[in-house]
């Protein structure tokens, strides 16, 4: 059997949900709740290969530019796919990183009830 060489740290970038839903004829939010719905089972995996920490890039500040229907679209999704997840995320850190001055009161709620509940926890694979 091959043996692999699995890295410490991986990173996503989450970038071309909306184009991806365009290119099929659909709307863009369909992208990115597609996305989204994507990554609980890529983390799995990327935990269970053996990498120990995974940093994921969601959302930037050049994102605030988009029209806001689509802007809220992505901060309720950012809120509920948290919350649907949150029990589920065992011995795992989680840290958000970046600007928090643009962001809704509602999304830096759930990000600090995140960082709280998680804040003694360390991944343990």
């Amino acid at each position: 059997m091959k043996e692999y060489n699995i890295p410490n740290h991986v990173a996503i970038i989450m970038d071309g949900n909306g184009r991806w839903a365009k290119k099929r004829g659909l709307k863009r939010s369909l992208g990115h709740k597609a996305g989204a719905d994507n990554i609980e089972g890529l983390v799995r995996h990327i935990f269970d290969s053996g990498v120990k920490v995974l940093s994921v890039y969601a959302f930037s500040t050049e994102n605030f530019k988009r029209d806001k229907e689509e802007v809220d679209y992505l901060m309720d999704l950012f809120c509920s796919m948290f919350k649907k997840y949150v029990n589920k995320i065992e011995d795992a850190k989680i840290i958000f990183s970046g600007s928090r001055d643009l962001l809704p009161k509602k999304v830096l709620d759930v990000m600090d009830e995140i960082s709280e509940k998680t804040k003694n926890s360390w991944f343990r694979h």
